[in-house]
């Protein structure tokens, strides 16, 4: 195979910016194409765009969510970034250039020069410096919302850096504690986005009872586009930075909102209060283009997956967690035969027509298979294939009956859609049916999508089963099974509570590796390891789309989701 992953030389970059698109989405138009050009871009005009939600903080670092990536990668800027269109090809952000190797253990990046902060202030080497100094000593009370920063570098003594300097006042050192070949990569999450310090202080942002940058609107950014004003549940209104040292944005304005049900964003742009939207309903790709609006497509680079975790209701007993109807005995998903008998059950071909208007696959690992590594991973796991017969054999041998059930509490978000996830509750009811036709009983649960939530609990490892997905963030396995798997210390990740024999040492291991073949065949072996314990079940990669007007253009789609709408113009009404 012909790996692309790989970290590349500023000469490699620039010349990667000058053939940044090659083709990585397609459109359908009934005029000119929004992922395309109509010529000359019109500047100013407004556009109000529809999510599934809002941003969960305005805090850039604790953040870990897509909705919430949406708005603040339009105001925070990252050191370096993905080239548009692509999954795994670096450029520089506001680092201009660096040097670093993959099986090295020091990076250094040359600021880029005349950047000011939104507030006026100057973009420099210790500006960079505090932040990381800031994420790497936050409280734990900041660290339970700082999912990426945990997962990707690691608090106190799990974390890679060794230290941070500022060597001149636009150079800044990164000394890791040992190689760690995807460091790179993890500085592309807007997570890492640079905030201006004066901002910092002046929000108190290291202060968890005190800070208001999780609230409020500021110029902290250096980004194309400045966060006016934001309104839970309602919108957030960006404006376009007049001093922005990259290209200009061509809109005036960018208002973004929350419309939760996909049909209602599809009926939002039919009557023109918005001029385009995010995660169109597959079954609705025909209305979006029969109406002479646009749809342009994204890759599918994401995976919906169950989790199962054996120790939830130790964990939710622990933390003092009550739910209705409550966890009673221990969980049966503590046998793997029953965790395989859930498998089993569940006919992951029939959630396609169902769900994803026969576009999205069968996930037989996590892997999409638009990744490069999806070969090398899928050929390292046995898939457990629908077999009703089977999963109900599993469940009798493992002592459980008709009068004595296997009992497991199932749960789904509600007031979201997600790439990977375009109907919660419809998957749930089809999945429960599978399961209970299996000889399972389920008790079914749900909660509102939101960090404290369900997102928190199902992230600490409070459920026995759940809904949750993933959109890779670049393309390589340690962003899909690292970022899941990886133990604190000795502790397996609280969501699945994987507690198998060998997994730390494989992700050790997989983790640092550099040599391409030699990588693949490691988190090949980790790989193997979840899915042979079913740690989770992945179910279906998903394909997504977004609907513009026909008067938008430019908009540059990413299947990581990466996107920023500087390119994006709009013809007069």
């Amino acid at each position: 195979m012909n790996h692309r992953w790989r970290y590349f030389s500023i000469a490699a970059a620039l010349m990667l910016v000058l053939a940044a698109c090659t083709g990585t989405q397609s459109s359908t138009s009934a005029s000119a194409s929004a992922s395309g050009s109509a010529g000359t871009p019109q500047e100013g005009g407004t556009l109000v765009f529809a999510g599934a939600r809002l941003s969960d903080s305005l805090d850039p670092a604790l953040t870990s969510d897509g909705e919430s990536f949406r708005i603040l990668r339009q105001v925070y800027e990252t050191l370096v970034d993905l080239a548009p269109g692509s999954t795994n090809e670096l450029i520089g952000g506001l680092a201009e250039t660096w040097e670093g190797e993959p099986d090295g253990t020091v990076y250094t990046f040359h600021i880029r020069p005349n950047v000011k902060f939104q507030d006026g202030t100057d973009l420099n080497a210790a500006a960079v410096v505090a932040n990381f100094d800031r994420m790497a000593n936050m409280s734990e009370e900041f660290q339970a919302s700082a999912y990426y920063y945990g997962q990707v570098i690691g608090f106190g003594d799990d974390s890679i850096i060794e230290s941070v300097e500022a060597t001149d006042d636009m150079t800044v050192v990164f000394t890791l504690k040992r190689p760690n070949p995807t460091f790179l990569y993890g500085l592309v999450l807007p997570c890492f986005g640079i905030v201006s310090p004066a901002i910092l202080e002046s929000t108190n942002a290291s202060d968890f009872e005190n800070t208001t940058l999780t609230t409020d609107a500021v110029p902290g950014g250096t980004g194309p586009f400045i966060l006016e004003s934001y309104t839970p549940d309602d919108n957030a209104t960006l404006v376009r930075n007049e001093n922005y040292w990259g290209e200009k944005a061509h809109l005036d304005r960018l208002i973004i909102q929350p419309i939760a049900d996909p049909a209602a964003r599809l009926q939002a742009l039919q009557g023109g209060s918005i001029q385009g939207f995010d995660l169109v309903n597959p079954s609705d790709y025909e209305a979006v283009t029969d109406g002479g609006f646009q749809l342009v497509e994204r890759l599918s680079f994401n995976s919906l997956y169950l989790g199962l975790n054996p120790s939830a209701r130790d964990n939710a007993e622990a933390a003092g967690r009550n739910y209705d109807p409550p966890y009673e005995g221990d969980s049966p998903l503590k046998d793997v035969a029953v965790r395989r008998a859930v498998e089993l059950a569940i006919d992951k071909e029939a959630l396609i027509p169902a769900f994803y208007g026969g576009r999205g696959s069968v996930a037989t690992t996590f892997m999409p298979e638009t990744s490069q590594w999806a070969d090398e991973i899928a050929g390292a796991v046995t898939p457990n294939t629908f077999d009703p017969d089977a999963a109900r054999q599993l469940l009798a041998d493992a002592g459980f009956s008709e009068s004595n059930p296997a009992v497991i509490h199932f749960w789904y978000p509600t007031e979201v859609t997600r790439p990977y996830m375009p109907d919660p509750a419809g998957l749930h009811q089809a999945i429960t049916q599978m399961l209970e036709d299996a000889g399972f009983v389920v008790e079914s649960h749900s909660d509102i999508w939101d960090d404290p939530g369900y997102l928190f609990d199902a992230q600490n490892g409070y459920y026995d089963l759940h809904f949750l997905g993933w959109t890779g963030d670049w393309d390589d396995p340690g962003n899909f099974y690292g970022i899941h798997f990886a133990y604190d210390g000795d502790t397996p990740a609280l969501q699945f509570g994987c507690a198998v024999d060998g997994l730390k040492d494989a992700l050790d291991a997989a983790d640092g590796e550099a040599e391409p073949a030699a990588r693949g065949a490691a988190w090949g072996e980790v790989a193997k390891l979840v899915h042979d314990n079913v740690c989770f079940v992945t179910l279906v990669h998903g394909d997504t789309a977004l609907a513009f007007a026909p008067n938008v253009h430019g908009y540059e789609a990413n299947p990581t989701g990466s996107e920023v709408f500087t390119t994006v113009s709009m013809d007069p009404e």
